[in-house]
């Protein structure tokens, strides 16, 4: 696993270069990429501590934490230093994309979210002070991008939670569910039909030779 640290590690610093790089187009997108493979090594890195805590002393326990405090270490400068590169051009960019305000918003619960392992004992001294400056001047930058864009109207049916925490009303009247009618009884029947009986054939009688003479 800590190898698996280190490849990210690695390709975490590809990422923070590359977004670097023209961020006017599409930069924030590369920056989104960077801080993915961050989140990712943050999330097996604490599995491994988990780990490693319950790995006896005799098979190197000891060597494999201080391997993965420094590796933490150096992941928590790149990310605080490439940050601090990213949105100190980006925040010059004259046209920001549409969204930027929903992505900044996005990033900055990371960025605090990472800031508080600035907090640890590790980062104690005058160089875990500076990153959490740094961190600090991200934030507020964040905070300024987001300021400059409005945010995308809700289109959705319930209120949904802003990048600040707040909640944003639905342009659109929320879609209840429709009952179904209760079907009509189907009507009374109406009275019988009378039934009309055949007439009765006339009688027949046989003439006589008196009925022919009147």
């Amino acid at each position: 696993m800590l190898m698996r640290l280190d490849e990210h590690l690695k390709k975490a610093s590809e990422l923070s270069a590359f977004a670097r790089e023209r961020v006017s187009v599409g930069g924030l997108n590369r920056y989104r990429r960077f801080t993915r493979k961050v989140r990712d090594f943050f999330a097996l890195a604490a599995l491994v501590e988990e780990r490693l805590d319950l790995l006896p002393e005799e098979l190197g326990a000891a060597q494999m934490t201080t391997a993965l405090d420094r590796m933490h270490a150096r992941m928590v400068l790149l990310f605080v230093e490439g940050s601090a590169s990213f949105f100190a051009a980006f925040a010059k960019v004259q046209e920001l994309p549409v969204g930027t305000h929903e992505i900044c918003g996005l990033e900055l619960r990371g960025l605090l979210a990472i800031r508080q392992f600035l907090d640890d004992p590790r980062y104690e001294g005058e160089r875990g002070q500076a990153l959490r400056v740094h961190a600090d001047r991200i934030a507020n930058q964040m905070r300024a991008v987001m300021a400059r864009v409005p945010p995308l109207p809700d289109f959705g049916d319930l209120p949904s939670v802003t990048p600040k925490g707040g909640y944003s009303k639905p342009i659109k009247p929320p879609k209840w569910p429709t009952v179904a009618k209760p079907e009509s009884p189907p009507p009374a029947p109406g009275p019988a039909p009378e039934v009309q009986r055949p007439s009765q054939p006339p009688e027949v009688r046989e003439l006589s030779l008196d009925d022919l003479m009147d």
